[in-house]
């Protein structure tokens, strides 16, 4: 108790002391980590464990965008341009996300670059593919939610605690 009041005078002037919660809560936020980023954190580095581990895995990332591409040939010869079009920016997006665990990206602006090329990549594939219908931002939406999570996690810790998947 401070100079003699109530403990319900004493809880009260605490309270006050504290602040505003929200606007606490929000600065708490801006600088610790949440439940749901820590979360990501631990279970991104068990997947890029878990596919750097696997031989075939890697191999079945580099196979699948060369046969996009090879089917994009195709198509090409035969006539499909529409169809050749779209295995072509369907095999560009995929050999920049397949095999982005195996490239030196781990500096923050390697990292940039990055994820600049695989957001203009993905924009294209979709907008080749579903011609921004409600369908693209349902595809959308997973993926801009885990990179707005990333672009949290990347601005509360400091760059020497990154860990690799920060970076793509």
């Amino acid at each position: 108790m401070k100079n003699g009041s109530s403990p319900d005078e004493a809880s009260r002037l605490a309270l006050a002391a504290l602040g505003d919660p929200k606007i606490a809560n929000r600065q708490y936020r801006s600088v610790l980590l949440t439940s749901a980023e820590a979360r990501m954190l631990r279970e991104g580095r068990w997947e890029a464990r878990a596919v750097c581990s696997r031989r075939w895995l890697k191999w079945l990332l580099i196979a699948m965008p060369v046969a996009a591409l090879v089917a994009a040939v195709a198509f090409y010869r035969t006539g499909e341009t529409g169809t050749a079009e779209l295995l072509l920016a369907g095999g560009t997006l995929m050999i920049l996300v397949g095999t982005a665990p195996f490239l030196p990206l781990y500096t923050p602006n390697r990292g940039r670059i990055f994820r600049l090329v695989k957001w203009m990549a993905l924009m294209a594939v979709l907008v080749l593919a579903f011609q921004w219908s409600w369908l693209l931002i349902a595809c959308l939406w997973p993926v801009a939610q885990v990179e707005w999570t990333r672009i949290s996690i990347r601005r509360k810790l400091p760059v020497a605690k990154w860990p690799r998947q920060l970076y793509l």
